[in-house]
């Protein structure tokens, strides 16, 4: 009996079709990876703004204090934070998030941190502002994210520039050029300002 084998013409194909199949579906699976990443960015920053403002709400004009991915769940004090109650403020109703992600806790490997303080970051003039710092974001990454945030078409996108409720660190002139632009992109994220934005 003869044992019938692949010739080599037929094992050449079936690789070939392999390869084909290998360059149409990776690219897509990378984008689908890449998008899950985003929409978990704008989930967290969706939740922060709510957490935020019932926040403000329950203590009558007073925000949650400035944290790090180190402090968020742990900072207390007289008016309390996100996640740990007030020792001094009864109207504290927390917890407003469950948990801030840890180091390294965004979908990118970077932090969050949350900044309540007077600044300029948004606007010419130095008033109270509340904003997201999310750090370790590749360049496409922070594409995205900022025409999701901004709610420009992708056509016009406002990365790069200095309106909308997004900034690029570094802002580089050539915005959204993802093969000159570094891939450890820090994004600002306006939450709430007491003046007027630019």
């Amino acid at each position: 009996m003869h044992k019938k084998g692949f010739t080599l013409i037929e094992l050449m194909v079936v690789i070939a079709i392999i390869a084909i199949l290998a360059i149409v579906l990776v690219p897509q699976v990378f984008r689908r990876v890449e998008k899950r990443k985003t929409a978990a960015v704008n989930a967290f920053y969706d939740s922060v703004k709510l957490a935020v403002l019932a926040y403000q709400t329950d203590l009558g004009g007073i925000w949650p204090e400035s944290c790090t991915e180190a402090t968020c769940n742990t900072i207390a004090g007289d008016n309390g934070g996100f996640v740990t109650a007030a020792t001094n403020n009864a109207r504290w109703e927390g917890p407003y998030i469950d948990r801030w992600p840890t180091a390294g806790g965004n979908p990118y490997g970077g932090n969050y941190q949350w900044t309540a303080a007077s600044g300029t970051v948004f606007g010419a003039t130095a008033v109270g502002e509340r904003y997201i710092t999310i750090t370790g974001v590749p360049c496409i990454g922070a594409t995205r994210i900022d025409r999701n945030l901004d709610h420009s078409p992708i056509a016009t996108p406002q990365t790069g520039a200095n309106i909308g409720l997004v900034r690029l660190s570094p802002a580089a002139a050539n915005w959204p050029n993802c093969t000159t632009t570094p891939d450890n992109v820090t994004i600002v994220v306006l939450v709430s300002r007491d003046g007027p934005t630019n």
